[in-house]
This record gives C-alpha cells, sequence and structure tokens, in this order.
C-alpha cells in the first residue's frame, strides 16, 4: 500500500510538466518556422524578437546563435546619427550601432570557430566567417576584418568580394600598395569566374 501511494505521488508530480514540455516543443517549432521563413525572404532583421527568445530559451542551438549574428549584422532599427544633433547625441548613436556589430562579431567568434572544429567542410563556413569578417569590420576593427577576409576565401573561393573588402580596408587606412594587390586580386579571380561560366 505505502510503495502504491509512492508511485502515485511521483507520477502526479510529473504530470503538470507535460503539458509545459509540449508547449515549449510548440513555441520552439513556431519560432524556428517563422526565423526561417524570414531568412529565406531576406528580412532577418525582422527576426531578430524570435531569435532572442528562441536563442534564450535554448543555447546550444548553434545554428541559431549564427542566424542570431546574422539578424544582428542586417539589424536596421538603430538610429543613425544626424550632423545636426549635439556630439553627444551622435557619438551615443555610434555606440549602440558598434556595440551591436561587436555583440554580432562575438557570437559569430564563437559559433564559427565552433562550425569549424565539428564540421571544418560545412559549405556555409565561408559565407559564416564572411559575415563575420563584415561585423569586425563596420565594428572598426581591421585587423581582424582582414584576416576573416582572408580566411572566407580559402573557405569559399567563390567570396571573391572579400578581396575587393580587404583592399577597401587598406585603402581606408592609407596603405595603397596593399590595397592594389587586393584589388588586382579581386579583378583577376572575377575574370577567372567568368571564364568558368
Amino acid at each position: 500500500m505505502r510503495s502504491l501511494l509512492y508511485i502515485l505521488l511521483i507520477c502526479s508530480s510529473f504530470s503538470p510538466s507535460f503539458p509545459q514540455e509540449e508547449n515549449r516543443r510548440e513555441w520552439n517549432k513556431a519560432a524556428k518556422q517563422k526565423v526561417l521563413l524570414l531568412h529565406q525572404s531576406g528580412k532577418e532583421a525582422e527576426s531578430l524578437p524570435f531569435l532572442e527568445e528562441y536563442v534564450k530559451k535554448n543555447p546550444n542551438e548553434l545554428v541559431y546563435k549564427l542566424y542570431l549574428a546574422r539578424a544582428l549584422f542586417w539589424r536596421a532599427d538603430l538610429e543613425l546619427p544626424g550632423h545636426s544633433e549635439d556630439v553627444f547625441s551622435r557619438m551615443e548613436k555610434v555606440r549602440k550601432i558598434r556595440d551591436n556589430y561587436l555583440r554580432a562579431a562575438s557570437l559569430f567568434e564563437e559559433n564559427v570557430g565552433y562550425l569549424a572544429k565539428v564540421s571544418p567542410r560545412d559549405p556555409d563556413l565561408g559565407k559564416w566567417t564572411f559575415l563575420w569578417a563584415m561585423s569586425e569590420w563596420y565594428a572598426g576593427r581591421e585587423d581582424r576584418a582582414i584576416q576573416l577576409f582572408k580566411k572566407s576565401f580559402k573557405h569559399d573561393f567563390r567570396l571573391n568580394q572579400a578581396n575587393y573588402n580587404i583592399g577597401a580596408i587598406y585603402e581606408s587606412l592609407g596603405q595603397i600598395l596593399d590595397s592594389q594587390i587586393y584589388y588586382g586580386t579581386y579583378l583577376k579571380n572575377e575574370k577567372e569566374l567568368k571564364e568558368e561560366e
């Protein structure tokens, strides 16, 4: 009798969790579908609220963390500083934009690094590295961006835009000879890619 009562007590303590677990699964499924639909239609930034919540509830989802980083990169809801504003207001807006790119870069760093270890031949590795490089560049970390653009091109030779971007970074830094080398590499690769088609 006592063992039967104990079993009933254990079973009753688990029963409320089944609906909660089912609700969580349904929410996860709906959030994934919404995120994928927005990303497939080029509306990555609109998926940001869903991704923030999804990643918070599912912190081990590597691909969705990468989606979150991409959504942060494409984010367009942060105000741009205007010329007529006072210097402090402009600086605050610039800081928020830079922090957003730094957060995206941090997510890319953590998750692209992990993806490279677990799946070094992943066909999207170059694209994720390219977006990471763009995030670093927009955050003002040109040296890191250059290295990552080089890495993205090594992963995927079709990402020739990486060479152009390296040239643009070197040009902005006043390193004209280096910029000409990468612009030249970009033009040579573009010609070769067109000949292959």
